[in-house]
């Protein structure tokens, strides 16, 4: 492959992580659509399905773990706060310095995403977000195997 056409499926790759997390399950499944489809394209019939059936299974798995962590870490009621948080941080990261980024963060969005609760209900409300970003990386990781 050349320069440019690794630069473009490492944005693809990018860009399925970001579906993965700012999306949960609807960005999984696009994400697995986008995979697939790097898989088709650089793959012949045999390796083909050497390839997808771990994709498949995967990403099916990562949808049910997201599906259920998501339904206990709801019930603290810190996700929807979390999510915006995040996303604000990404935004501001985009447009302004890091450090300026970080301290308009904490500043504007950053209060009261931790809520005075248990730890369990703080845990809970972290996984989906830990989770997104894990299978984000794991889909990154295995796009890259895909192309060798």
């Amino acid at each position: 492959m050349g320069f440019i056409q690794l630069v473009l499926l490492e944005g693809v790759l990018l860009l399925s992580a970001g579906m993965i997390f700012f999306g949960g399950i609807r960005g999984t499944v696009a994400a697995m659509a986008a995979l697939s489809g790097i898989n088709y394209l650089t793959h012949d019939l045999a390796q083909f399905w050497r390839w997808e059936i771990p994709l498949l299974v995967g990403g099916s798995a990562g949808i049910i773990l997201l599906l259920i962590v998501g339904r206990i870490g709801n019930k603290s009621k810190a996700v929807g706060g979390l999510v915006g948080g995040l996303t604000s941080l990404v935004f501001f990261g985009a447009f302004v310095t890091p450090i300026i980024a970080v301290a308009l963060w904490a500043l504007v969005f950053g209060t009261g995403i931790i809520p005075k609760s248990e730890k369990k209900q703080v845990i809970w409300g972290f996984a989906p977000a830990i989770l997104r970003m894990v299978l984000g990386i794991g889909w990154i990781i295995y796009g890259n195997f895909l192309t060798i």
